[in-house]
């Protein structure tokens, strides 16, 4: 019998079996089912992630032409707490590192005091040690719903499942940018309320005071999922990291609920995710491979083609190479099957994946907000939704199906007959992958992005950003890095 993955206080923070929870993929569907929701809150808007547009539109296209409400996100909130004198709402944006400063809303403070509304409470949140981040991402309404997952409330992140090419609602202040996936989950029932708790202890880390919520009945508001997931067992995991004072102690669920997952799967691990460099999970993977007497596995990642730019690729991809290269190596030489793929669009343009996901056997999936980088693992705080059952089940199997039909183009239904059965499907991919008729890709490891003559005299063995032992942040950030975001916290706190 298979030992049972979540375990409250080890891989998990709490239990809440009886809630319902589902998917949302994609910007439009979760950013709809978000609008929805808000639309329909009476007392309590609880808004925490790594980043927040103020002007984002959460509505596009024919899904704007019957809003009753405004589409954009501070405009939404205004209007609603104007409407219903009892609303309260709390955002608790990352108060980010300057390395980030060109990629965040300018102004956003001003905005902020300018445009928001007396009931509309604030604070930007930089409750954690000196290099890490808030990379959390929850969204409460009332006692009726929580959403968290890969997604945050900001710029250049909505995209539907088709990945059009031509998309003119993709587009941030009148600019197209590429396509992009991601996924997130939402919670109904006893999660929420755990969810609430979670929200109002980081409001006290972030303020110095207590939030007390209102106490109100649980009250049902229905969205429309992209499916729903049923499991006997459903958990809320996080990563927190230590504090610099000794006073919180370290959270990693999500690691070893991973190392767990990892560890049990006989038959398929399926992973799509922002990043693969966290030298913790390729081990555990590689422990997995090397484990004799255990059923060869069919190993599916999906990633984005490359790195997001030169600052990512020599902060992780050039790593994530070495990791995959070795994995690969591995992987031949004890049989298993490695896939590793992206997504294209028409005229072959690669969709950003974004999204964080681990399904196992067809009988667990966690959605999460954690990379598979060394930080996501131990230093930055995360969250995440996981779903268990004894025995494989139609519900978790859709869920990958779901998945791996939008990375290949096709329907539902074209998918079951091509990928539902586990056995040998990475080979079945890798055929996929080589026809032009399909949308997914055979990943090339980053092998462009492996450290050159100039690269290995430059770059240190290992990166800074995202370290093999996440334990070096809390020993001192390597300047510039630790000086930058030292001095900004000094600066903000002034």
């Amino acid at each position: 019998m298979t030992k049972p993955l979540l375990i409250p206080g080890y891989t998990c923070g709490a239990r809440v079996d009886a809630s319902r929870a589902g998917v949302l993929v994609d910007g439009r569907d979760f950013y709809r089912a978000f609008y929805a929701a808000a639309c329909q809150a009476q007392r309590t808007i609880l808004l925490a992630g790594w980043q927040f547009s103020c002007d984002v539109e959460l509505v596009r296209g024919d899904d704007a032409k019957d809003a009753q409400y405004p589409t954009r996100l501070i405009e939404l909130l205004k209007h609603l707490c104007e409407e219903r004198p009892e609303l309260e709402v709390y955002l608790l944006p990352w108060d980010s590192n300057p390395v980030f400063a060109f990629e965040r809303e300018p102004l956003q403070r001003l905005k902020l005091l300018l445009r928001g509304h007396g009931r509309i409470h604030w604070k930007m949140d930089n409750a954690h040690p000196a290099g890490a981040s808030h990379h959390q991402k929850m969204f409460i309404i009332d006692r009726a719903i929580g959403f968290l997952g890969g997604m945050d409330l900001c710029d250049s992140r909505w995209d539907d499942r088709r990945h059009l090419i031509d998309a003119p609602a993709r587009c941030n202040r009148g600019r197209p940018y590429k396509p992009y996936h991601d996924v997130n989950a939402y919670v109904i029932g006893d999660g929420v309320d755990v969810l609430r708790s979670w929200f109002t202890e980081r409001w006290r880390r972030a303020t110095g005071e207590p939030l007390e919520l209102p106490d109100v009945p649980r009250t049902a508001i229905e969205i429309e999922p992209t499916f729903e997931v049923s499991a006997p067992n459903i958990a809320l995991a996080r990563t927190w990291p230590a504090s610099e004072d000794g006073k919180e102690r370290e959270v990693c669920e999500i690691l070893r609920l991973h190392q767990r997952a990892i560890a049990s799967a006989r038959r398929v691990i399926y992973i799509e995710n922002q990043y693969f460099s966290s030298h913790q999970i390729a081990a555990a993977i590689e422990a997995r491979m090397k484990q004799r007497g255990s059923p060869r596995l069919d190993i599916v990642m999906v990633l984005p083609k490359e790195s997001a730019g030169l600052k990512e690729r020599i902060s992780i991809g050039v790593y994530q190479a070495e990791l995959l290269n070795r994995l690969t190596k591995i992987a031949r030489r004890t049989g298993h099957r490695l896939g590793i793929y992206y997504h294209v669009s028409a005229e072959e343009v690669p969709v950003f994946v974004h999204a964080k996901v681990l399904a196992v056997d067809d009988r667990f999936l966690l959605i999460s907000s954690a990379n598979l980088s060394n930080r996501s693992m131990g230093f930055d705080s995360e969250l995440g939704i996981a779903w268990e059952s004894p025995e494989p089940s139609t519900s978790l199997r859709n869920a990958r199906m779901e998945l791996l039909a939008e990375h290949c183009g096709l329907s539902r239904d074209a998918a079951d007959p091509l990928l539902a059965s586990p056995l040998r499907l990475v080979e079945r991919l890798d055929t996929l992958a080589r026809s032009k008729d399909y949308a997914l890709r055979i990943h090339d490891r980053n092998r462009d992005e492996r450290a050159g003559w100039l690269l290995r005299r430059v770059l240190p063995k290992r990166t800074h950003f995202d370290p093999e032992n996440p334990q070096q942040f809390h020993e001192g950030l390597p300047e510039p890095i630790a000086w930058l975001d030292r001095l900004w916290l000094r600066l903000r706190s002034a």
